[in-house]
């Protein structure tokens, strides 16, 4: 039930109706009318509160096999191979665990700081010095993405009472945070100030920005600010939670603004700066400037002597390591296979690659897999082809989907190799194959 207040606004009631009867025999009802809005507000929290948790567990699931597809896929090829050729598949393997540790990390650190197991070591040091150590975790994807960073800290002069460790774990995620959310060849800095008895130090991305409806919740725990399968970034939304509560055991604060999307974000850290007596000194500590690398190239690597009749295999996925070692392990069997990292590329690439089989991540860049998909038919036109879904999303709505775009085989990652071997040199042979759902290795 909805009732109306005097000034207009609706609100939802409870009535509860009790029949009550007098000594002379008539009869009449008692109503009693309560004000619900804050069992509703309670209830709505809860429904909330509940669909986070589902979409992180799902999230979750989904991070923890991207890196894991790689890793089995190098380790099927090197044991393909024997003893020889393993040290760059050994470097996959090493590249993917330090992903996953990262990702383990993140939970641990969620759960210490909620349990209050943190404790901080507070100790008098440069700020240069931590943003220095910040910049060194987050260079990788800082260089990865080619980005431009500026440097504006002082050298010495600007001493801060922090834990050196986890004061640059707060600035490294938000520097990593700019990078993810900013197009390859952007400009991130880094500045920091003193005024008064308090350090202010500011990060801010030229990237694609927040809408203001999200500013308000960047810092609860599992929100991200786009979750759409374009903004295939990875991550579980624990950065942002891990820099409030740390800078809070600081006894600082973080705030997050945007002018909107694709306008760049600016994140603020401000802490207090117990003992500093003097005006940091001028001096800016400087990073060398990351280099640029080449972006990788869509390419049609010829197995020699492969069969006449071996399907072709075109293979789309974001993470260069997944892509490439999958298309190793299908040139090892005699396969000619293509590589593309997003939908463009794999829509340029089969102009000159008239594919057989095509195995899609679905959460690319640019345009997702399901789009793809019925791109890449749509080129195709009247020749038979194989289209194979291969994601780290793996529950039935997900498998529902990827037969509703078109897709003939939906694989969860890490996939199981053997299995999708079978299935290729099956397809060649038969004309039709039902729809093939196939659980993660």
């Amino acid at each position: 039930l909805v009732a109306r207040r005097a000034d207009g606004n609706e609100f939802p009631i409870e009535a509860a109706i009790s029949p009550q009867v007098e000594a002379a025999g008539e009869k009449f009802y008692t109503v009693i009318i309560r004000d619900i809005t804050d069992r509703r507000r309670a209830e709505e929290a809860l429904r909330e509160a509940n669909r986070r948790k589902d979409e992180f567990l799902a999230l979750l699931g989904h991070e923890l096999r991207n890196p894991l597809a790689p890793i089995v896929t190098a380790l099927r090829l090197m044991k393909m191979r024997g003893e020889s050729a393993i040290e760059s598949e050994r470097a996959v393997i090493e590249r993917q665990i330090e992903h996953m540790i990262r990702l383990v990390d993140d939970l641990l650190d969620v759960a210490r700081i909620t349990r209050g197991k943190i404790e901080l070591r507070r100790e008098p040091v440069e700020l240069g010095v931590v943003v220095a150590r910040a910049i060194e975790m987050a260079s990788p994807l800082l260089e990865q993405r080619s980005h431009h960073l500026a440097v504006d800290v002082p050298r010495d002069g600007l001493v801060v009472e922090v834990d050196q460790v986890r004061f640059a774990q707060v600035l490294s995620n938000l520097l990593s945070n700019a990078a993810k959310y900013t197009d390859p060849g952007g400009h991130i800095s880094i500045s920091a100030v003193l005024a008064g008895d308090e350090v202010t130090v500011t990060v801010k991305d030229s990237g694609m920005g927040i809408r203001s409806e999200m500013l308000p919740k960047l810092f609860e725990p599992f929100v991200q600010a786009d979750r759409t399968l374009v903004r295939a970034q990875g991550g579980l939304g624990l950065g942002l939670a891990l820099v409030k509560s740390l800078v809070a055991l600081h006894g600082g604060r973080v705030s997050a603004k945007s002018e909107g999307p694709q306008r760049g974000s600016e994140f603020t850290v401000t802490i207090p700066a117990p003992g500093v007596k003097a005006q940091p000194t001028a001096g800016v500590a400087q990073k060398p400037k990351p280099q640029p690398i080449e972006e990788p190239r869509p390419g049609v690597p010829q197995a020699a002597g492969a069969p006449a009749g071996q399907p072709r295999i075109l293979i789309v996925d974001d993470n260069p390591d997944s892509a490439d070692l999958l298309a190793e392990t299908f040139l090892v069997l005699g396969h000619q296979t293509a590589v593309a990292y997003d939908g463009p590329q794999a829509i340029a690439c089969v102009q000159n690659f008239p594919f057989d089989v095509a195995l899609l991540d679905i959460g690319l860049p640019v345009m997702d897999g399901y789009e793809l998909a019925g791109r890449l038919r749509d080129l195709a036109g009247a020749r038979r082809v194989l289209l194979i879904a291969a994601t780290g999303y793996g529950q039935e709505g997900d498998r529902e989907r990827s037969r509703a775009a078109g897709f003939d085989a939906h694989f969860t990652k890490p996939i199981d190799i053997d299995r999708l071997i079978a299935l290729v040199r099956a397809w060649s042979v038969t004309a039709e194959l039902p729809f093939v759902a196939a659980p993660a290795s």
